[in-house]
This record gives C-alpha cells, structure tokens and sequence, in this order.
C-alpha cells in the first residue's frame, strides 16, 4: 500500500511527465520535434556498496528506457550535445527483490576526447519503488548523480546512489546505454 509521502513523490513524477510532453518543450533540432527524438535501451548490470557488511547483491541485472529532448531552455546552453532525458527501468536490486525506478534530469557535455568519445555530467530526479522480499515495500526519492561517456551510440553510465545514513554514497552502479532513433 502506498503511504501519503508516497502519493506525493508519485504524483509529483506524473505532473513533470505531463509537463515535458507539451510540444513545446522539444526544440526543432531534435528528430523534427519530438519531445523522445533519440531513445535508448538501458543495460543494468553491477553495483559497488561502499558498506560491505550489509551484505547486498552486486548483481543488479535489468533494462530500461531512455528518451531525449533539446528543450530551448537557457540552462542547457548551445552546446546540442546537452539534453533532458527521462528514463524508467525495472530491475534487480540489492535486496534480490524489484527496483522500478522513474528519473527526469539531464546529460551535460564536460569534454571530447580523441575519437569523438565524449564525457558527460549526469543529473537526474528519481523516484524509485523498491520491493524487499519478506518485507514492506518502499518508494524512495531524490537526486542522483553520474558520469557516462558516449561513444557513438554506446553510452556507458556510472551513477552513484546517495545514502540516508552518514555516508554520502550508498551505492556506485553500472550500466550501459545504446541510443538509436
């Protein structure tokens, strides 16, 4: 059962659903605009847990969705490599149980390397509903940041889970990003 903080973190994630879905919010440049000009099919697969005694799977073997959009908003710049993206993907998490998490944020380009490969920062608002075999189910929200560097359309992503207790991080996890449209 979904307590009141719940209804809430839930509710917020519709509105902003509903609010990058106005066909204003993607600019012409982005796949005749649409707001998901550029898709991606997203890989799950490790986890470090910087508290080993916990005891938690590495393991956490999923997939999930990506969509861009360019908004023409001032906070992403000029650069075209900087976008909005949502995502939501279902997979195993640490507790062997199921995590669906649902995330709105961005990629910001920081560097091009040789090759073309480039480095970006990512930033994203997710609420995530977590189910813990033998136990009550759980909805946690909040920022999560990351790394990826794309290469073509391969876009390795490193994210890292912020903790409630006294570390900052809870949790690196992995997982691998293949963009097409």
């Amino acid at each position: 059962m979904v307590g009141g903080s719940d209804r809430r973190a839930m509710k917020a994630v519709f509105v902003v659903l509903v609010i990058l879905s106005a066909p204003s919010v993607a600019c012409a440049d982005e796949s005749d605009g649409r707001l998901c000009g550029t898709w991606g099919i997203d890989a799950w697969g490790l986890s470090y847990h910087v508290d080993h005694a916990i005891h938690y799977n590495d393991a956490n073997w999923g997939l999930g969705v990506r969509c861009y959009a360019r908004p023409e908003w001032k906070i992403f710049g000029k650069s075209s490599d900087n976008k909005a993206l949502l995502q939501i993907d279902a997979l195993l998490n640490s507790h062997r149980g199921l995590l669906i998490p649902v995330s709105i944020g961005a990629e910001y380009k920081l560097s091009t390397f040789p090759g073309g490969c480039k480095l970006f920062f990512v930033g994203a608002f997710t609420v995530a509903y977590y189910q813990t075999p033998g136990k009550v189910s759980d909805v946690k929200w909040g920022p999560v940041p990351g790394v990826a560097v794309g290469c073509g359309r391969f876009k390795p992503d490193v994210i890292f889970v912020p903790s409630t207790s006294g570390q900052i991080v809870a949790a690196i996890a992995a997982s691998m990003t293949i963009t097409f449209k």
